[in-house]
């Protein structure tokens, strides 16, 4: 990777990244689809054997996972933010390894 192509990937990543952080437009965790039994007798998931659908947000925390349900009202908006969390966690990522080429190649120009 040559040096200018490096520090204007570099440039375009931070600065996503720190509109992305700056809304705070995130949530850690992972979405669940849940089908489950609602109890009542007449219900179709009951008759029929078609659960209900329910969405769940997944996280870890002090090493113990909680499911927490997702009014479907909430669903699109909690997507998007789990989305947004990933995304911000994919470009950290990027923004260390193009952290390091540039430290290869600064360290590589003094050695020569």
């Amino acid at each position: 990777m040559n040096r200018n192509y490096m520090e204007s990937q570099l440039k375009n990543a931070t600065s996503y990244l720190a509109r992305l952080v700056h809304k705070g437009d995130c949530i850690r965790g992972n979405a669940v689809i849940m089908k489950r039994v609602c109890g009542n007798p007449r219900c179709r998931c009951s008759l029929e054997g078609k659960k209900h659908a329910s969405l769940y947000l997944c996280r870890k925390q002090d090493g113990k996972t909680s499911m927490t349900y997702v009014p479907k009202r909430l669903e699109d908006d909690v997507q998007k933010k789990i989305a947004n969390y990933h995304k911000i966690k994919e470009l950290l990522e990027k923004v260390s390894d193009l952290n390091y080429e540039q430290l290869k190649l600064n360290k590589e120009q003094r050695h020569v």
